[in-house]
């Protein structure tokens, strides 16, 4: 009988290999099953069905991007907040402004202060989408006391899930503090009945939609989050990358960004993590007028949940989409139009013409940007025109 020559095999799961020599027959029959499926000792197991509503992996810690170190011309705001956190309960607080000035920083300042300082619960939600608020609202219900079969029965329709949630928040044996972060739709809140007001806590909504009749209860206060002073946000550059310029150097980027909260963020951070360049502040503030938009973006972490709220041009084309979505197409394309321009008052006679189909088209409207003679949008022209629109909608941007 011949030996058989050595041969090198591998197998991985559940494979096998096999070496012989000389005339051999073998049949094997191998079955797949899905995870959970296979039988075990003869029983078969079922996996547990799987939810359509995945649960946030915490209720206890802010859902945010890169928190500013300060708080940069907030204290007005931040004091109020701040007599609400320590008093009994009972309020409801909304800050509403366009997307990109900080609305997320302020409720993160003060979620961290209520925790630290006054022993509050701090519970965080998405409140973006009714899939994340319902999801997230089912986990406070769960952190707060609710019983697995509570929570199975309201997640599967059997019980009233908001009846639920806010039966627990009502019966804490701690103070707590509720934020619900990007109710830009408050329709996802008012739906549900997911905004009620209690005795054992406070409510901190943040939103982009200011004239909401949710926010006129007589519970709730209302507080606007518009842009930074030009003096505030030229430091909160400073503070990101210091070494990058002069304190004129940064005032001129600031300028040129519209003094926004989330462009200064990510300018800093870009200034402040270059790899393969070393531009400066006056650098930067050239090649603004060249890229505009995409370089300020360029500052934003590569990945990360909610990425799309944490880029200047995603963070517009929200409020664009809401726009459409709220049968008003046309103002994208007004928006974009005027986003060429300087951010100075455009006379509506200008406009007039053009609307009226009395001109060709609206070359004769068309500016450059100043002060580069770019033909791109400029970022302190969106922001300006976003706060104008915003004001006169109520939908922010």
């Amino acid at each position: 009988m011949s030996v058989p020559t050595p041969m090198e095999g591998h197998a991985s799961d559940s494979a096998r290999v096999y070496q012989t020599g000389g005339d051999q027959y073998i049949e094997e029959h191998v079955h797949h099953y899905a995870p959970g499926s296979a039988p075990l000792f003869g029983r078969q197991v079922v996996a547990p069905a799987a939810s359509g509503r995945a649960a946030p992996d915490s209720v206890r810690l802010p859902l945010v991007g890169r928190a500013p170190g300060v708080l940069r011309d907030r204290t007005d705001v931040m004091e109020r907040l701040r007599a609400v956190v320590a008093g009994p309960g009972g309020d409801i607080q909304v800050l509403h402004g366009m997307g990109g000035c900080g609305k997320t920083a302020v409720a993160h300042a003060l979620f961290t202060e209520a925790v630290r300082d006054h022993g509050r619960v701090g519970l965080w939600v998405n409140a973006s989408e009714r899939v994340s608020l319902r999801a997230g609202m089912l986990a406070v219900a769960g952190d707060r006391g609710a019983t697995g079969g509570e929570l199975a029965a309201a997640a599967g329709g059997r019980r009233a899930a908001a009846d639920l949630v806010w039966h627990y928040l009502d019966h804490s044996a701690q103070p707590w503090l509720l934020v619900l972060d990007n109710a830009d739709d408050p329709a996802v809140l008012e739906e549900g009945a997911w905004l009620r007001a209690s005795p054992s806590g406070t409510v901190l909504v943040t939103t982009r939609h200011a004239t909401s009749p949710l926010w006129r209860a007589p519970a709730v206060s209302s507080h606007r989050i518009g842009v930074l002073p030009l003096e505030d946000a030229t430091q909160v550059l400073c503070d990101l990358a210091p070494e990058a310029g002069t304190p004129e150097s940064a005032r001129k980027v600031a300028r040129r960004l519209g003094c926004l909260p989330l462009a200064l963020t990510l300018a800093g951070s870009h200034l402040s993590h270059q790899l393969l360049e070393s531009w400066t502040m006056d650098e930067y503030d050239r090649r603004l007028g060249e890229e505009s938009t995409a370089l300020v973006d360029r500052g934003a972490p590569a990945t990360g949940a909610g990425q799309s709220r944490r880029l200047v041009g995603r963070t517009w084309q929200l409020s664009l989409d809401t726009l459409a979505e709220s049968g008003l197409p046309e103002a994208t394309t007004l928006l974009r139009l005027l986003s060429f321009w300087a951010a100075d008052p455009v006379p509506l006679s200008l406009l007039m013409p053009a609307a009226q189909g009395t001109v060709a088209g609206p070359g004769h409207l068309v500016r450059r940007c100043p002060p580069t003679g770019s033909s791109r949008p400029c970022a302190r022209s969106w922001t300006t025109r976003w706060q104008s629109w915003s004001r006169r909608t109520g939908i922010a941007a």
